[in-house]
């Protein structure tokens, strides 16, 4: 059996490394221009991500702070966020979970190393199936025919009825700094900002700083302009200037048509609010690596086994869109065009039909959330208090996508959501009383 990962990113290195480890014994192509830079920003992971490399190469944390500049990660540090404007943390849970910030550009050359594949470098002109395969040719006018390809190439090319336009989430474009190391929190920074929100992510030897804007409400000059006032009020007046990419937020109806698979950005694009591409990315691997050695072991997939892992992983995102977009329900401190835009967001995703189907269980989440103590769990460090005094309030075992309620609880008590549903509801009640 032959395998081609297509494109040289986070996601192509994430995806030839699995495959590498889960199945040995496929003859393995990585196929890359080397032409094509990577975007070399600072990253934050989830979870996911550190039990992922543990398991693929048997390093660990001081193998990547060595080598891609890591440090340890406890969660996010939201400012200014909600309808009171007031700081809180969102923790990884249960206690013990840790991720990483990372050099995203150097954590690919430690992936390489654990990648067992012929290396080839060209670019990919076209892909061609063929009644017992699908062949890549390159443009060299080389062909290799392959029984499956795993496409990280990016960003989808051109507008195409396979991507749906997540619209609920409000942005659109990063404008990216890069800082001097401005001390270890074990939180990524995420501060709100009237055209958007400011991340900062602590390195060991710098810090990554973007402003998420969206370029459809706010120019790049007032972005830049808030930026840089943003970063004077913090004592900060040099920096780096970085990228500026723009990004559309979205998902594939298709991401397997029964020979190939698309992941990472080249399959779906959430706002990084959760660090939640890297972790679609292993997640997408993972599925499609177990499929191949359960069930294809090499032929085309039928139209219902097709259906079926695509009705999965579609679901999958629109739940995590949901959760993501939900952030914004309460806006922030700034009552801006930006923010007006952002608060009507989870009305948007209503409007989806796909979106309308998770509607019910979203809710079930959001009502789970508000009877758990949020400032308390985001405070928790301790795995054995963890284990005493919050696992028992479990209810809903399942997540939400990637989310549980006590995720739900620390984003929807930190927003203010809960007393924002109550003085509504209470209002609505004395209202009808008189």
């Amino acid at each position: 059996m032959r395998i081609a990962v297509l494109g040289g990113g986070t996601a192509g290195f994430i995806a030839a490394a699995h495959l590498t480890r889960y199945l040995p014994q496929a003859e393995l192509l990585h196929i890359f221009d080397s032409r094509i830079p990577i975007i070399g920003v600072g990253e934050g992971t989830t979870p996911r991500f550190t039990t992922w490399f543990e398991e693929i190469t048997g390093l660990g944390f001081s193998h990547l702070a060595e080598h891609c500049g890591a440090t340890l990660k406890k969660g996010s540090r939201y400012e200014g966020w909600g309808c009171a404007g007031t700081d809180f943390v969102h923790r990884f849970q249960p206690a013990r979970l840790i991720a990483y910030h990372l050099d995203a550009a150097a954590v690919v050359h430690v992936l390489a190393e654990h990648v067992r594949a012929t290396r080839i470098d060209a670019r990919v002109d076209e892909l061609r199936n063929s009644s017992n395969g699908i062949h890549v040719r390159l443009d060299n006018g080389t062909e290799y025919p392959c029984d499956y390809i795993f496409d990280a190439r990016g960003f989808p090319r051109g507008d195409t009825e396979d991507v749906i336009r997540l619209d609920w989430i409000p942005t659109g474009r990063a404008t990216i700094r890069r800082l001097s190391p401005q001390g270890l929190s074990g939180l990524t920074r995420i501060v709100a900002r009237p055209h958007g929100w400011i991340f900062q992510i602590p390195l060991r030897d710098w810090t990554s700083c973007g402003y998420v804007s969206n370029p459809n409400v706010s120019s790049d000059d007032e972005v830049a302009a808030d930026f840089t006032a943003f970063l004077h009020d913090d004592g900060v007046f040099t920096w780096e200037q970085r990228v500026a990419p723009s990004f559309p937020n979205f998902m594939r109806r298709k991401v397997f048509d029964g020979r190939v698979f698309w992941i990472g950005n080249a399959a779906s694009f959430i706002e990084p609010l959760e660090a939640t591409t890297i972790g679609h990315a292993i997640g997408q691997v993972r599925s499609a690596t177990r499929w191949i050695s359960e069930v294809g072991k090499g032929r085309c997939a039928d139209d219902e086994e097709i259906g079926a892992f695509n009705s999965m992983t579609l679901s999958y995102m629109c739940c995590d869109s949901l959760f993501v977009a939900w952030h914004y329900a309460c806006g922030s401190r700034w009552d801006t065009a930006f923010w007006q835009h952002a608060r009507r967001g989870i009305e948007r995703a209503q409007q989806n039909p796909l979106v309308r189907a998770h509607w019910p269980q979203f809710e079930k989440y959001v009502e789970a959330g508000q009877a758990l103590p949020g400032r308390a769990l985001s405070r928790c460090e301790d795995q054995e208090g963890w284990d005493r005094d919050f696992f028992p309030l479990l209810r809903l075992y399942q997540p939400f996508g990637n989310f549980s309620e006590f995720n739900f609880a620390q984003i929807g008590h930190g927003i203010g959501y809960y007393k924002t549903v109550r003085d509504v509801t209470q209002s609505s009640i004395v209202e009808a009383d008189s």
